[in-house]
């Protein structure tokens, strides 16, 4: 049994999941297979208990020294990272950031693909007014884990609480689409922050959950994203102390900056 050092936090859709197969591609390194939503979770019956967090700490049946999970709610949700904090103040953080425009409609092919019967969405209109019925405010709102497609990619809400909480030098946060174009030197980027050494040799071919959808994003939709980040990113950007150039670029490519 182990207790973790570091927590992948998100965001959802951001290629997380291949993340875990990379960490434990590290011999020094173990991160678990599953989302274990342990400080996310409901606690109207109460507050985490001993016996809670040995429970929790049980799923972690390792040697090494280097432990984690990956849940992408925690950052969403200032209750998880509340908890997280009290649990252990100097624990490492791996945030992977995705374009969010590119992200909500990840999301959304993921519920349709998951509630697809239940969602009349086979239209631009249908699909515009399942975007326009999607919670808008504040992060500061939120008390569970919903289905907040647009809210996720508020990144720079979402950092401001984090970096108010925990130290900056605790965070790691990854570019996804970075990563995909040079995985040796971010993953070993990574592999150095949670206190290891680089690989010379990394299998690339390790990327999970990639997934082709059917439907493209409308015109209409992306430009009603595009207006909705705008303002979000330019703050992201002042955060992180550059821009993202590849995010950049897609804007320009479709002619929505």
């Amino acid at each position: 049994m182990g207790k973790p050092t570091f927590l992948c936090i998100g965001v959802q859709k951001s290629g997380t999941t291949s993340l875990i197969n990379y960490l434990n591609y590290h011999p020094d390194i173990f991160m678990h297979e599953s989302e274990k939503h342990f400080f996310s979770r409901d606690l109207s019956n109460g507050k985490l208990t001993k016996n809670d967090f040995q429970r929790y700490e049980s799923y972690f049946n390792t040697k090494k020294s280097i432990i984690g999970e990956k849940t992408p709610c925690y950052n969403l949700l200032q209750y998880a990272m509340d908890r997280i904090y009290d649990y252990n103040k100097d624990m490492k953080l791996i945030i992977l950031l995705r374009e969010p425009i590119s992200r909500a409609f990840s999301d959304y092919n993921m519920q349709i693909n998951k509630r697809g019967k239940n969602l009349n969405c086979k239209t631009t209109e249908q699909i515009i007014k399942y975007f326009n019925h999607q919670k808008t405010g504040g992060i500061n709102e939120l008390k569970n884990n919903g289905n907040y497609s647009i809210i996720r990619g508020y990144y720079d809400e979402i950092l401001e609480y984090i970096f108010s909480k925990f130290k900056r030098e605790n965070i790691y946060i990854g570019i996804s689409e970075e990563i995909k174009n040079d995985k040796i030197k971010y993953y070993n980027e990574i592999y150095e922050f949670l206190g290891t050494n680089k690989l010379n040799n990394i299998n690339l071919n390790l990327d999970s959950h990639i997934r082709k959808y059917e439907k493209t994003i409308p015109p209409q939709l992306e430009l009603m994203l595009y207006n909705i980040y705008k303002s979000h990113n330019q703050k992201l950007y002042k955060l992180l102390g550059r821009k993202i150039k590849i995010w950049e670029d897609y804007y320009k490519k479709y002619k929505i900056s």
